[in-house]
């Protein structure tokens, strides 16, 4: 399968999803392709198999992949607690879960197959792709191929065998509204970006040829890309665009997504202030409470460790970096015990975002919605990033495309606050990308704990260092555009053994190697 960003990217899809921990890619993408697969089937299986990409193999129990999917597959969504015991609820259930894996070199390396058998013997093939920061598409339904997006309603037609549908025959309000057809010898679906009128399905359904017609929900709740006319694909064009208009920066951002989505000004800035209190939640948990970390190879308590260190007025830096690492690394210890936190874009880049803009808003007064505003912006710079082809996921790109991208798009974020030139959060976002391309991506023994919680601080540090040197006047000696190109180039080159493999870097030093080996032979006991 090859992963295409077909539509546009929506601003949360950069700082979003709300998510059950610990990996965007591994658990919340992986939760929606469960939940897709779930409404297609349309039925509570009796037995669930699993058919993972081998990259996933030494990785998936830590980032509870399994857990992930199983739980999507009898619906659970990805912000639901639940996930956390899902595999064990579900046995209890009846339902019987076995999980293998593909050959080598097939599908690309976030591919999850759902295999759903009901009561009566029916089955049901779902595959998908989770292509970073927890989006998916779907491109295979049984035996057929598809591109099903998951902010899109689509309506499933089982059809005899041999049957064909054509454009020409779908009810008019459907080919009104711009439904796209896909069809293969017994399974047919139509996507529309908005919901299709009762009447539209009724007549559907009538059709001789039609044994089956039922309609599949969006699993993600901003709107589909109703409009590509501010499809911004470079950071010139939207500076050149703010400038020529007047309008700021945070303005833009939601005018893009107004004009992607349909949803009013008003709808997102509410949607986004969720998020901010999500965010605080996330913070406050890290902070305040006891975090169990779902392996434990930490004891959960760092951040609590520096925030006292801060308070007391003994750090070695001063200032307001100390406080927003431990923000940082709060939200990574809550997120590494399945707690619930905001994806920015990934998971496991999730505190930087938060602890830098929540950090200046206990020191500096913000109210929340200047922090709204600053995280459009920050999204908006991580929709461009999207649209000229950056993945956001460790597996595939290594961890410069979650730390390194979290630590950017912080820098414009925390820049815009201070900042009403539309040049200067891209410029911080540049600066901030710089330091950190080439970052590996090599958790050892799989789960998002070792190093990724710990590597948040350097992404905090760094967005702070960026925006201090752009808001006094100094630029990216290579433009903003031009500093993406550069990643993506830096992502294809990074070899697999340094993109979430457990096979390089740290991954396989003689600590990582003897745990691992400690863990499998747990699983076989």
């Amino acid at each position: 399968g090859k992963a295409e960003q077909i539509m546009s990217t929506s601003i949360f899809e950069i700082v979003g999803p709300v998510m059950v921990g610990p990996s965007s890619s591994h658990t919340a993408g992986m939760a929606r392709i469960g939940m897709m697969a779930h409404r297609i089937a349309g039925f509570v299986p009796s037995a669930i198999t699993l058919r993972l990409s081998p990259v996933l193999r030494t990785t998936y129990r830590g980032h509870r992949t399994d857990a992930a999917l199983v739980g999507g597959a009898v619906g659970m969504s990805e912000d639901d607690a639940g996930l956390k015991t899902a595999l064990e609820d579900t046995v209890a259930r009846g339902i019987s879960i076995g999980v293998e894996f593909y050959p080598a070199g097939i599908y690309h390396p976030n591919t999850a197959q759902i295999e759903m058998i009901s009561a009566d013997g029916e089955q049901v093939f779902v595959r998908g792709v989770s292509v970073g920061g927890g989006s998916l598409y779907i491109e295979a339904v049984d035996e057929q191929e598809v591109h099903l997006e998951p902010d899109r309603y689509h309506i499933l037609l089982r059809k005899e065998k041999g049957a064909c549908l054509t454009e020409e025959a779908l009810p008019a309000g459907i080919r009104a509204s711009g439904g796209v057809l896909q069809q293969g010898e017994t399974i047919a679906f139509i996507s529309l970006a908005g919901r299709p009128a009762a009447g539209d399905v009724e007549s559907l359904a009538k059709a001789a040829s039609i044994k089956v017609c039922r309609v599949i929900e969006p699993v993600l709740t901003y709107g589909a890309t109703v409009s590509e006319e501010m499809r911004f694909t470079t950071y010139e064009e939207i500076i050149e665009k703010c400038r020529a208009e007047g309008i700021l920066l945070p303005d833009m951002a939601i005018a893009y997504e107004h004009s992607r989505s349909g949803l009013s000004a008003a709808h997102i800035k509410t949607l986004m202030e969720e998020q901010l209190a999500v965010m605080k939640e996330s913070v406050r948990c890290g902070l305040e409470e006891t975090n169990q970390l779902v392996y434990g190879l930490l004891d959960g308590k760092d951040a609590k460790r520096l925030k006292a260190v801060a308070e007391a007025g003994r750090s070695i830096s001063g200032g307001i970096v100390p406080s927003a690492v431990a923000m940082a690394l709060g939200v990574m210890e809550y997120n590494a015990s399945m707690g619930c936190i905001v994806a920015a874009p990934t998971a496991g880049s999730a505190g930087i975002v938060p602890g830098c803009l929540l950090a200046l808003q206990e020191a500096y007064g913000f109210n929340d919605m200047q922090i709204v505003k600053a995280m459009c912006v920050s999204a908006l710079a991580g929709v461009v990033m999207a649209h000229r082809g950056v993945s956001f996921s460790g597996a595939v790109g290594g961890c410069q495309g979650e730390i390194g991208v979290s630590s950017a798009i912080a820098a414009a974020g925390i820049a815009a606050l201070y900042s009403d030139d539309p040049q200067v959060p891209f410029e911080a976002m540049a600066m901030a990308m710089k330091n950190l391309l080439g970052l590996v991506c090599d958790p050892i023994a799989g789960p998002v704990e070792v190093p990724c919680i710990k590597r948040n601080s350097v992404g905090v540090a760094n967005a702070f260092a960026a925006a201090e040197m752009a808001c006094a006047g100094i630029t990216s000696y290579i433009s903003p555009d031009q500093v993406i190109d550069a990643l993506i180039d830096v992502e294809h080159r990074l070899p697999c053994e340094l993109r979430a493999t457990t096979t390089g870097g740290l991954a396989c030093t003689k600590r990582a190697v003897a745990l691992r080996e400690a863990l499998a032979k747990a699983d076989v006991k």
